[in-house]
């Protein structure tokens, strides 16, 4: 067994004296917050509880933030706001560092495993933040950085936590599980916007874009198990998905999907001829859909004359875009600052359809990618596609040296892998940079070597 693969209890009595006095502590401050506020002390209460999940289970509370935070809006968040993201991962980040401190958790963690990786996320945040130097409007630079910080701090955490066999299956399975759920609340609520698509907790570009990876990770699952009764529940994980996809309306969605399926038969392995009978059935039931009910934004065409009408303006953000990056090459006007100037530069004589429209709404670049082109220049952009391409070309070697088959986390990893191939496709037409699915994703894939290796000395030893 590879004893720097598993993570488990390691607390001394110095470690086992500070959480019993923490405890004590929390809780005699739990009693007075009740004296005050009843509704208060509850929330503590709770967050007492996670952070001692988090402590003892980080896997479990990693999947848990999956599930809480995977909506962008959620109904009744505990008077935190639209979402529980912030108040939810700082709880699970505390937690984290506790366990680190402790020495709770003996994983190795992300800078000693994968250096190059953890220096890229570190120098794209130090790049963003000297960015504030060049930026016009230094408030929402700092606001995008922040948010760098809180993703990075994400794909630290889950990278630890992902890092064992177990770990790594319990947060997939949680994003099968949130996933499930969204769509499930979206569908029975009815929530859709005026043409008819589905919306409410999630915008539904982001949210097709988003349910690639889980729809291709249940797919591999489907197709490969031997357990009938798993093999209905990860039906039901593709069928709800699915219709909540469609429900979307997603062209980026689509694009996306569509990408993922044909990476996902060329990273299929011995599943191969599985996996190209079941993309084959999902494609013509697809192809039946759009074709036959023509969904309305799926097929609808501007007014306006050019191709930019019938990409909701996607070309003419894109057009200014790079006029921003070709005044500003090296590092671009300043992370969240391209909303802050594009006006001024789609007043110029650029061939723009949807003028007024940017010029009194401005809007992001619809691409992550020319985004942080145009943002933080040819060097955030490099950074950022530093940090997409490790991890990926991590699991794709990982995959590649597998000598005999592993049965569930293999093929978690294998749709992980198209999965993630279709969302960052989709983000083609997104800004997406900041998602916080992004970033757990990029953290499962880079631990997936970690976690096949340790599989493979399991086998070795049965």
């Amino acid at each position: 067994m590879n004893g720097q693969a598993r993570s488990h209890l390691t607390p001394d009595l110095d470690a086992r004296a500070v959480v019993t006095t923490a405890a004590a502590a929390s809780a005699g401050l739990i009693a007075l917050v009740a004296v005050y506020s009843p509704k208060y002390a509850i929330y503590a209460l709770l967050a007492a509880g996670f952070v001692v999940l988090a402590m003892s289970r980080l896997p479990l509370a990693v999947a848990a933030f999956t599930v809480l935070t995977f909506p962008a809006h959620l109904p009744g968040s505990l008077g935190a706001g639209a979402t529980l993201a912030k108040p939810v991962g700082a709880l699970l980040v505390l937690a984290w560092g506790a366990a680190v401190l402790t020495r709770r958790v003996t994983v190795p963690a992300l800078p000693q495993a994968q250096p190059l990786l953890f220096s890229a996320i570190v120098g794209l945040i130090v790049f963003s933040g000297a960015s504030v130097l060049w930026a016009v409007d230094t408030g929402v630079t700092r606001t995008g950085v922040e948010r760098l910080l809180l993703n990075a701090a994400l794909l630290l955490v889950t990278y630890t936590a992902a890092c064992t066999r177990s770990g790594f299956r319990t947060i997939v399975r949680g994003y099968l599980l949130a996933s499930v759920v969204t769509s499930t609340y979206s569908i029975v609520s009815g929530q859709h916007i005026a043409s008819g698509r589905l919306a409410g907790l999630f915008d539904p570009n982001y949210f097709a874009a988003e349910l690639i990876p889980a729809i291709l990770i249940a797919a591999f699952l489907f197709a490969t198990t031997s357990s009938a009764r798993a093999r209905w529940l990860y039906a039901g994980v593709v069928g709800i998905d699915l219709v909540a996809f469609a429900l979307t309306q997603s062209r980026g969605g689509i694009v996306g999907l569509a990408v993922g399926l044909v990476v996902a038969i060329a990273v299929a392995g011995p599943a191969r001829l599985r996996i190209l009978a079941l993309v084959l059935a999902l494609a013509a039931i697809g192809l039946g859909y759009y074709f036959g009910y023509k969904p309305a934004h799926v097929f609808q065409t501007s007014s306006r004359a050019g191709l930019s009408g019938t990409t909701s303006g996607r070309l003419d953000e894109w057009r200014i875009a790079l006029r921003v990056y070709s005044g500003h090459p090296i590092g671009g006007v300043g992370l969240g600052n391209y909303q802050v100037v594009e006006p001024s530069y789609a007043t110029e004589t650029l061939n723009l359809t949807t003028v007024r429209q940017i010029v009194t709404t401005p809007l992001v670049v619809h691409n992550t990618y020319l985004q942080f082109l145009s943002e933080l220049g040819i060097v955030g952009l490099a950074l950022f596609l530093t940090i997409l391409v490790i991890p990926l070309r991590l699991t794709s070697r990982a995959l590649a040296r597998l000598d005999r088959p592993l049965g569930e986390i293999e093929f978690q990893a294998r749709g992980l892998f198209a999965g993630a191939i279709g969302l960052l496709t989709a983000y083609v037409f997104l800004s997406g940079e900041f998602e916080k699915p992004l970033w757990l994703l990029l953290a499962l894939l880079a631990s997936v070597p970690t976690v096949l290796r340790e599989d493979r000395a399991d086998e070795a030893l049965s």
